[in-house]
């Protein structure tokens, strides 16, 4: 069997080790549980079963239109299928279970690719990325100018000024990025990455603005099935102050630096602080948070695990 053959197998039982290690860890020995009722989590889960099943379609969903957004915009480089699309999503999620900020999931994508330049995907799907925290800091923005004095923030002109030219610099960088690239391009640190850096000035605002959509439509179905969620563990809220308070938690969670291995714990602080404002009820939203967390990210991060032989991480030139 050639050498790289043998690399590429090593490489893969690696990921799947550290994948399920770092799952095991999250799951068994992670402190953020303790706190957690088990057994009142799984008598509201049969008792709510329908929701439940709704809310993991969802999930599918949700990661479907992730996978539909990243074709689209790998297109440039590689025409590839749905299902090669979707595969790549969930291996990317398996790959950042065990990494900063979940950084692994661009490599787990670029290694399905057949054909395209590998270190053109990665800043492909940094793009993608880009567009999601994009809107996450939009809606986050608005919530939080709304429930300033909620959180004991004060609406002082600095502040608002801040949370104004954090967006618009946002929006600015994300819809001029081809602008960006070229000017970077004549910095002599940059010139080394120029080739592939180049990628993005093929996308046009046409490009971008569907990228855009798409993410918009993957922050309402992930911010459904948290307000679903809390209705399931009956956090008594109104509807506007549960999307207030979600979109505040997204963005807490968005801009606070993390690896996967502590991020229930943040998950679970943040939503605690948040939806504190409106219930006293901490068992139900940890229990609501947690489960959104084992359906939006653990349960993929396996499934992905099956699709980890699959990659390509040598290509016979």
């Amino acid at each position: 069997m050639p050498l790289k053959k043998y690399l590429s197998i090593i490489i893969k039982i690696v990921i799947v080790f550290f994948s399920f290690y770092f799952i095991y860890h999250q799951l068994v020995e992670n402190k953020s549980f303790e706190d957690l009722d088990i057994s009142v989590l799984i008598d509201t889960v049969k008792k709510n079963k329908v929701y439940l099943v709704g809310v993991i379609l969802m999930m599918f969903l949700n990661w479907l239109v992730e996978s539909l957004k990243w074709r689209y915009m790998i297109s440039k480089i590689e025409n590839i299928s749905i299902m090669t699309a979707y595969r790549a999503v969930f291996t990317g999620i398996t790959v950042s279970t065990f990494t900063p900020n979940r950084i692994g999931e661009y490599g787990g994508r670029v290694f399905c690719l057949e054909k395209g330049d590998r270190i053109k995907a990665v800043f492909i799907t940094v793009l993608c990325s880009m567009s999601q925290l994009l809107v996450t800091i939009l809606y986050g923005s608005i919530s939080l100018f709304i429930l300033f004095d909620e959180i004991l923030i004060d609406k002082t002109f600095l502040s608002v000024s801040l949370l104004i030219l954090l967006n618009l610099f946002l929006l600015f960088s994300y819809f001029n990025i081809s602008h960006i690239v070229n000017s970077l391009g004549k910095f002599k640190l940059i010139k080394s990455f120029k080739k592939y850096l180049e990628v993005l000035v093929m996308y046009n605002y046409k490009d971008l603005i569907i990228a855009f959509i798409y993410s918009n439509t993957r922050y309402f179905i992930f911010s459904l099935q948290f307000i679903i969620l809390l209705h399931v563990f009956g956090i008594n809220i109104s509807f506007m102050d549960a999307i207030l308070s979600v979109m505040l938690i997204f963005f807490f969670i968005t801009i606070t630096p993390t690896i996967t291995i502590a991020e229930i714990g943040v998950r679970g602080s943040v939503a605690i602080f948040v939806l504190g404002l409106f219930s006293s009820n901490d068992i139900a939203i940890l229990s609501s948070t947690t489960l959104l967390w084992l359906i939006n990210l653990i349960i993929p991060a396996i499934i992905g695990s099956f699709f980890i032989f699959s990659l390509k991480f040598f290509r016979s030139k």
